[in-house]
């Protein structure tokens, strides 16, 4: 079946931020929706690596590119501490024939509307998405949770990226949408629903914006509408090289509504202030060498209880023991325990602040530094206490 398109995309700074961290790509066969973290000039710099490598990937699995974008970020946040953490969400799809293609990592969501039924097609990689589906949490009370906004996944923020991808097979009449948390985090589902079903993407474009400002536009809201027909009559042509799509920030001097090209920069002259979403550095050691014939018994030794420290560690890391303790010099959440077997450590980061230990009190710097051992909730309340989480 020949398929075709008509979309539109539009970005908005909101209504409580100085600046715009998204980007988007709004031109078939390629849509992509990015939301920078980091701050300002650090954020927006991770969401335009992450569109302009997805733009310049031609036939490449979008997978792959997307990797690729993940260690240029990475890279670029490594370089210099001030770096450290910098971030983005990726929600893309690119259309080939009757299928979708998508890559998606962080909380920026795709949808689909078939048959007047809007179907999510991505799953939330964040703290509340996790408790959610965990059933620790209800819908309702994860649409209120003042975590919803700490992500678990996200691109550029390990060495590499646990992106999701998959294909759907499209027909002519559904409506996909991409969209950043600003849009998903205020606009009910059921809104969204009705709004897609109208026959004008431009015009849903900037009804899903305007009822996202009226729902107090607390975050940048990004949202890219596609809809499916048949034949030829789509505004663009569907087989159109995806090197050649726009690469788009939002444009803040116009209130985040227009858009503008931002090239493709391999992102080597960046510099930002960044805070860093939560992820993990783990480097297991290798076990000791053997060294002379007569001490093989004792290295063997060391070797089997190296690789049952290993399963310990394994062990421990997906149970629910957590503590508060440092990494880089900023409060972090643990997972595990806080020892080493080795250079094996029996811990790793869950969630990484941006709160320096040194900007604490004396006798908090102290509690940091105890290593408590608890639950999760236990962690995040005491990391909250501390100023590290709003």
């Amino acid at each position: 079946m020949t398929l075709s398109v008509r979309h539109a995309a539009l970005s908005d700074i909101g209504l409580q931020r100085t600046t715009n961290e998204d980007a988007f790509i709004d031109r078939a066969p390629l849509f992509a929706v990015a939301d920078g973290m980091g701050g300002a000039q650090a954020g927006e710099v991770a969401s335009a690596i992450a569109v302009e490598t997805l733009a310049a990937a031609a036939d490449e699995p979008l997978a792959a590119a997307a990797e690729r974008a993940n260690a240029r970020i990475f890279a670029l946040a490594q370089a210099n501490d001030e770096h450290a953490g910098m971030g983005t969400t990726l929600t893309a799809f690119r259309l080939r024939g009757a299928q979708a293609e998508f890559v998606h990592i962080g909380d920026s969501r795709a949808y689909l509307l078939r048959g007047g039924r809007l179907e999510q097609l991505t799953e939330d990689h964040s703290l509340v998405g996790q408790w959610l589906r965990e059933g620790a949490i209800t819908p309702e009370e994860a649409a209120v949770n003042r975590y919803r906004s700490v992500l678990s996944r996200a691109l550029g923020t390990e060495p590499e990226a646990a992106v999701d991808r998959f294909v759907r097979d499209l027909a002519p009449g559904d409506v996909v949408l991409l969209c950043s948390d600003g849009l998903s985090g205020s606009v009910p589902a059921e809104r969204l629903a009705e709004v897609l079903a109208g026959p004008d993407a431009d015009e849903a474009a900037h009804v899903l914006v305007r009822d996202a400002k009226n729902h107090g536009g607390h975050d940048n809201i990004t949202v890219v509408v596609v809809q499916v027909l048949a034949g030829e009559t789509s505004d663009v042509d569907p087989a159109a090289s995806a090197a050649e799509a726009p690469v788009s920030v939002a444009d803040e001097s116009a209130g985040g509504a227009q858009a503008t090209d931002t090239g493709n920069d391999d992102g080597s002259g960046a510099s930002a202030a960044v805070t860093s979403p939560s992820g993990s550095r783990d480097a297991p050691g290798p076990a000791a060498p053997r060294r002379r014939r007569s001490r093989r018994f004792v290295v063997l030794t060391v070797v089997v209880a190296l690789l049952v420290a290993l399963l310990v560690a394994a062990t421990i890391t997906s149970t629910q023991v957590f503590y508060v303790g440092v990494d880089d010099g900023n409060v972090a959440v643990y997972r595990g325990l806080p020892w080493s077997v080795g250079p094996l450590k029996l811990s790793r980061v869950y969630l990484r602040t941006t709160l320096p230990v040194a900007s604490l009190a004396s006798g908090d710097q102290q509690g940091v530094g105890a290593h408590h051992i608890g639950g999760k909730g236990a962690a995040i309340d005491l990391v909250t206490q501390l100023g590290g989480l709003p």
